[in-house]
């Protein structure tokens, strides 16, 4: 068990044991201190002070709790309807565990991708490689990067990705997105539970968008939705699952070629390796279109795998007779490019995912309007 499923099993209060009930005490005396900090700077930010508008439309993309909870989908869906729009929208990205963030640097230029996936890191360089006419520039100081976007690449509207807790820059739109299957982070903040910031903080959001609600049972969607319109009763609620809509090889995903239909390689025996924060999300996807996931193999959130990782893979799919290794295209940035995943012997097959909306897709698209 890795350090992050640890973290989890006793924020969740699955360790019931003595030791996980002395953490959970320990770790909500470090939440209150988080939680006075972060209200703190929310309220500087109520007033407005500090906060830099650049003079075009931006529309934040981001979350309450951290993790995964489908930014990158949503973000590729944000630009593509910007596109049809006619506009040509710029993604402002952090750099998570890039090279270096601290000045603002252009990965891709309107589809055009400039630097290696470890100058930008993996989640800015994969948006730079669905996006075929944005462009993607990641900085620590977004409201640098928004003006570098208009004077250098002529953009005019914004999309900032993982946005919801970065508010010196100004957004015109806050859409917010909630894992169904963790919603609301263990209802404490970091690092007592995943909330990034108090629920309160969700009265800020113009749109909330569930994710991966066909991974819970329908009364669970039922409630969660209760609870937020109660919380949020002027604010619009859309139900959404990420969708597989392509499959490739490894070679296929980083040589940019069309790969094929969902379907392709269910003949084999699947095992499942992804760096994301949740594995066993990316098995239920894997299995709602009929693969066969004979294991699951996570790691944390972000890993920079390593030639040990791939020897580490290889062992795992020999033991549990897997016929093909399944991953996510956040993954094979970092995968494809370590030269002993080619000595696996073994095929290795990328699932891209897309977002669905269930309903009101087309009232969506209109909040988009800008």
């Amino acid at each position: 068990m890795n350090g992050e499923d640890l973290f989890k099993r006793i924020v969740s209060g699955e360790d019931t044991s003595i030791l996980g009930s002395v953490a959970r005490s320990s770790l909500g005396f470090l939440s209150k201190g988080y939680e006075k900090v972060v209200t703190m700077r929310n309220k500087k930010f109520d007033t407005g002070a500090s906060v830099t508008s650049v003079g075009i439309p931006v529309i934040s993309v981001g979350n309450i709790t951290a993790g995964g909870t489908g930014k990158t989908p949503m973000v590729r869906f944000i630009c593509d309807v910007l596109g049809q729009k006619g506009y040509h929208p710029t993604v402002l990205s952090r750099g998570y565990r890039a090279k270096d963030n601290s000045e603002s640097i252009v990965i891709s230029e309107h589809g055009n991708i400039l630097v290696e996936p470890e100058e930008s890191g993996d989640e800015a360089w994969l948006l730079a490689k669905v996006l075929p006419t944005a462009s993607v520039i990641i900085g620590r100081n977004r409201s640098i990067s928004a003006q570098m976007a208009i004077d250098e690449l002529g953009a005019d509207c914004l999309v900032m990705d993982d946005g919801f807790q970065h508010r010196a820059l100004h957004r015109d739109i806050d859409i917010v997105l909630i894992d169904a299957s963790n919603p609301f982070g263990y209802d404490h903040v970091l690092p007592r539970g995943l909330l990034r910031e108090p629920l309160e903080g969700l009265k800020r959001a113009n749109s909330i968008v569930l994710t991966k609600v066909d991974q819970v049972d329908p009364g669970t969607v039922a409630v969660i939705k209760k609870r937020l319109s109660t919380m949020l009763p002027h604010v619009p609620i859309y139900e959404t699952i990420h969708k597989p809509n392509r499959i490739y090889t490894l070679e296929e995903w980083a040589q940019g070629m069309d790969g094929h239909t969902i379907g392709y390689g269910q003949e084999h025996s699947i095992m499942a390796v992804s760096g994301i924060g949740n594995p066993q999300s990316f098995t239920k996807t894997l299995e709602s279109c009929g693969y066969q996931v004979v294991h699951t193999m996570g790691f944390g959130d972000h890993h920079d795998f390593s030639n040990d990782d791939v020897v580490d893979i290889w062992k795992a799919a020999f033991a549990h007779k897997a016929d093909a290794i399944m991953i996510t295209e956040k993954d094979a940035v970092k995968l494809s490019q370590l030269h002993t995943i080619e000595d696996l012997n073994i095929p290795i097959i990328v699932l891209s995912i897309g977002i669905e909306f269930l309903s009101g897709k087309h009232e969506f698209i209109e909040t988009l309007r800008i």
